[in-house]
């Protein structure tokens, strides 16, 4: 069909003409119609040839675009990837992370969910998503916690707070000033109570929010003061100052894997953008 002779056809494929012909006359009794005629010397091919040439054509299009879609995968630049993470990683630092993996991998779907850690644990077991972080230990049957990060906690301030001057905040400094909390069944509550009743100082906790963005919110309106997790207070700057407090109080954060899984190539990928991403951040 291609070369319009059995000779150009038979050099084309590195075979003698006698091969060529009946390679052809194979492939008529196989599709049982005829698919040239002969006329002066020379095949022509039939309206039906014409068709199957049609279809077969699509055929290899078809196996052209596999090919393809094979090296997309191979090359993390096609396929999809289901994340998700509690507030203080969603929110800001994996779709920064997801900023900079599309540019290196053009072509992925991705999904992003943003929900408490215990609500993507329920995920993990659901295996619902691809990659999913969590900051609180939470038991959960069947899932192991790997720990990617950890850093102190940061107090946040408003800008131009009389405190924001110093470069180290204490305990002693929050004495009876306005405190932004975290709810008290919240792991960091805890630990931060516990800090402020070891060295014997009452603040006045009268607001709560259990997101560290809306507490960003609520100081950077000048409503008072608090510890937050660093990753949220890291990209807070612009808004709050963000202070380093002693002593230190660490917040991790972990990358939640169903026992027995087994990452995809372009989730270990991910996983991989988000520790660089983590690895960059500056100290307080």
């Amino acid at each position: 069909m291609q070369r319009r002779s059995v000779t150009r056809a038979a050099e084309m494929l590195y075979i003698s003409q006698p091969a060529m012909s009946r390679l052809i006359a194979d492939c008529e009794e196989s599709v049982g119609f005829t698919l040239f005629e002969r006329n002066q010397g020379r095949l022509v091919p039939t309206a039906e040839a014409q068709v199957l040439y049609d279809e077969v054509k699509r055929a290899f299009l078809g196996l052209d675009r596999i090919a393809l879609v094979a090296e997309q995968i191979r090359t993390l630049r096609r396929g999809s990837l289901r994340i998700a993470g509690a507030p203080s990683v969603g929110l800001n630092l994996l779709p920064d992370a997801i900023a900079d993996f599309l540019r290196e991998h053009e072509g992925v779907d991705v999904a992003l969910l943003v929900d408490s850690s215990r609500a993507v644990l329920e995920l993990v077991v659901g295996q619902n998503y691809d990659v999913c972080f969590v900051v609180e230990a939470i038991p959960c049957a069947g899932v192991q916690l790997q720990q990617i990060y950890e850093a102190p906690m940061a107090c946040i301030l408003p800008l131009h707070h009389q405190l924001a001057s110093k470069r180290v905040i204490r305990p002693e400094d929050l004495a009876d000033q306005a405190f932004v909390s975290y709810p008290e069944p919240f792991d960091s509550r805890i630990a931060i109570d516990k800090v402020f009743v070891a060295h014997g100082v009452p603040r006045k906790t009268h607001i709560e929010s259990q997101l560290s963005q809306t507490i960003i919110a609520l100081v950077e309106q000048g409503l008072g003061m608090s510890l937050i997790d660093p990753i949220s207070a890291h990209f807070a700057r612009a808004r709050v100052a963000v202070r380093k407090f002693e002593p230190l109080l660490t917040r991790k954060i972990y990358l939640a894997i169903l026992n027995g899984q087994t990452m995809s190539t372009l989730g270990a990928a991910f996983v991989s953008a988000v520790r660089s991403k983590l690895d960059a951040l500056p100290g307080l």
